[in-house]
């Protein structure tokens, strides 16, 4: 290679690496808000604050003591009633206040999907001459569109389940390459490890085990089957074996003999067809990707390669030679854009079936495993979608006209090659115009609906009204409390039960309290039974709250038939003028207190006792907590 060339090269190179760095660097800053809100920070709560983040704080303050129980929740049940999506992580709330290593896990979440698109798009056009004759411009495109994947508001308690996969695909087939540097390898196989304990089987690790196992198999018939992919997917199965042993036993009837609520379940099925168009539009719970616009670019890529290999008759050779260069190069843009719009419409279709009467049928008689939720296979759908994003517009890039060959036409041909010349380079230049433009339209929402804006209006201005971290958690509130009964009865945590009313009771369990109320997709049905005792005036009074509780059940809380679906009441006006509850049925349980988000007019006559009649706050909390003591206690 001549000097030039090599600059040449080098200069690709490090084109590719400036977008790379300036693209990380953009992820990198969604830190800075979290950094500097700290407590006040703006957190999706549901699914996220109500319940994960205290699966990892709870697993983290009985890390060794190896009882296998989580004495503040729900009375003393089991660890499996709350399993981590990310069982490493639990070390970081270990070692870090809970909001600091919440906005750690969003930002490393984040930077592994950035960095895993990246390298998968790199890998998708590395092979492509043109592509790497304009490496400036594939770098440029490869870092958009992964930025925009790191921005999707994926929530970050369930680690590298979602924002993960792209790394994990790119490494199992880097896997599949020989004559590659063994260091190479172990990473790849570090990264397979690192992604297991960082991810949930329950929620996408079973698709990819699934996924995998199809391809393995497709690979052995193909004579294609490559062992070091091989030894990955068992390393993967192990360790999601080791991590979930106890749980798999558990709702496989071969436990301790628990039956778990789930078994309850009533299943309500949906339409086959309107469910599949929404899966393919819009995606499942906590998979949406905001993936309208990317058809687009698709269909243009599509259109763009049949033109590129369509043309050109009876153009000059330079032109016919240079159509011949992209045509036999080994291009897997086409080929990954192929089977990543296959792959989501496949999903597309089993979730829907998996939701469908056909499904709901078979499901209903699985027993607690009925209540698995294999529509999750859903949630490697936006990693494909933004892949195959990369994949068009490298296509397009790659088929656009070469300057020197459109150049050329013009000075060469007069009259109709001239125009065509030019009509390719002027078709080329518009397509890719549309594409870029779906592709900022794209970005704009991803952008508007990340958890970076709210951030960022909260710094701008303190009194936003997102609901932060402090807020959901009543910090400064609950302390307040939990002093009052520490000074006036002298009584520990330890040495009481409460429930909460108005206030999601992951508030009260992260103040330390222990509750018999919670969040929970997989506890003791005996449990939710008498649970149920305490609550039934309330269920007796809405079919929707008794629908609700008995039909699902994951939230064993004190509802109100005032505000139905309501977990959390903000001060001001609103009280409860008519609520009841079964006292002695609280007593009997071991009930002692109940933290109330409103004031409950009448609660003598239900069994409850004002014990303060000045409500716990501060001048800027969202709460306003009135005590109660339970009669009989």
């Amino acid at each position: 290679m001549t000097d030039n060339g090599r600059k040449k090269k080098t200069g690709k190179v490090s084109g590719q690496m400036l977008w790379f760095l300036l693209g990380a660097l953009g992820v990198l800053a969604m830190g800075i808000p979290y950094l500097m809100l700290g407590k006040d920070a703006v957190f999706v709560y549901h699914d996220q604050l109500d319940g994960e983040v205290i699966a990892y704080l709870l697993q983290a303050r009985h890390l060794w003591d190896g009882s296998g129980v989580l004495p503040e929740f729900m009375n003393g049940a089991a660890k499996t009633a709350l399993t981590m999506p990310a069982p490493a992580c639990v070390f970081l709330y270990r070692l870090l206040p809970a909001p600091a290593a919440l906005s750690l896990m969003q930002v490393l979440g984040s930077t592994a999907g950035y960095v895993g698109m990246f390298l998968l798009l790199q890998w998708a056009g590395e092979r492509s001459e043109v592509l790497r004759h304009r490496g400036g411009a594939a770098g440029f495109l490869a870092m958009l569109v992964a930025g925009m994947y790191a921005y999707l508001p994926f929530l970050p308690v369930y680690g590298l389940s979602q924002y993960g996969l792209p790394l994990l695909l790119y490494c199992v087939l880097r896997l599949g390459e020989d004559g590659r540097a063994k260091k190479s390898y172990g990473l790849a196989y570090f990264y397979v490890f690192l992604f297991g304990v960082n991810s949930s089987l329950v929620l996408a690790g079973f698709a990819v085990l699934g996924i995998w196992t199809v391809w393995e198999v497709a690979a052995l018939f193909r004579k294609r089957f490559c062992v070091r992919q091989g030894i990955a997917w068992v390393l993967l199965l192990t360790v999601y074996l080791a991590e979930n042993g106890t749980l798999l036993l558990e709702l496989l009837g071969k436990g301790d003999g628990v039956i778990s609520h789930k078994s309850e379940y009533v299943l309500n099925p949906a339409g086959f067809l309107n469910q599949f168009w929404t899966n393919l539009i819009q995606g499942g719970q906590h998979s949406v990707d905001y993936h309208q616009w990317i058809p687009v670019s698709l269909l243009l890529a599509v259109v763009a390669v049949w033109l590129c290999r369509r043309g050109r008759k009876g153009i000059d050779q330079e032109n016919e030679s240079t159509e011949q260069t992209v045509q036999k190069t080994d291009n897997r843009c086409g080929k990954a854009l192929a089977a990543s719009c296959g792959s989501i419409l496949i999903f597309a279709v089993a979730a829907a079936l998996w939701d469908s009467a056909a499904g709901v049928g078979i499901r209903s008689g699985l027993g607690a495993l009925k209540g698995f939720q294999g529509n999750r296979v859903l949630w490697l759908s936006p990693c494909l979608w933004y892949f195959a994003l990369g994949c068009s517009l490298l296509l397009l890039l790659e088929c656009f006209p070469e300057k020197q060959a459109a150049d050329t036409t013009d000075r060469e041909s007069n009259g109709v090659g001239g125009r065509d010349g030019r009509g390719r380079k002027v078709l080329g230049a518009g397509m890719m115009l549309v594409a870029l433009v779906t592709v900022s339209l794209t970005a704009v929402q991803v952008l508007m609906e990340s958890d970076l804006k709210p951030n960022v209006q909260k710094l701008i201005n303190r009194d936003y009204g997102a609901m932060s971290f402090r807020d959901y958690y009543a910090i400064d509130v609950l302390d307040q409390v939990q002093q009052y009964i520490r000074k006036t009865y002298g009584e520990e945590p330890e040495e009481y039960r409460v429930v909460s009313l108005g206030i999601d009771p992951a508030a009260a369990l992260y103040h330390g309290f222990y509750c018999l109320d919670g969040y929970s997709n997989n506890y003791d049905l005996n449990y939710k039974h008498r649970f149920r005792e305490i609550i039934a005036p309330e269920l007796a009074k809405s079919e929707y709250l008794t629908d609700n509780f008995d039909h699902w059940g994951n939230r064993c809380y004190l509802f109100s038939a005032e505000c139905p679906g309501y977990y959390t009441v903000q001060k001001g006006g609103f009280y409860f003028q008519d609520y009841e509850i079964n006292a002695e049925s609280l007593a009997e349980l071991g009930g002692k207190y109940l933290l109330s988000a409103a004031y409950i007019d009448h609660s003598e006559d239900t069994g409850l006792e004002l014990l303060r009649q000045e409500a716990f706050e501060t001048e800027d909390s969202y709460y306003r907590i009135y005590l109660y003591g339970v009669k009989g206690k």
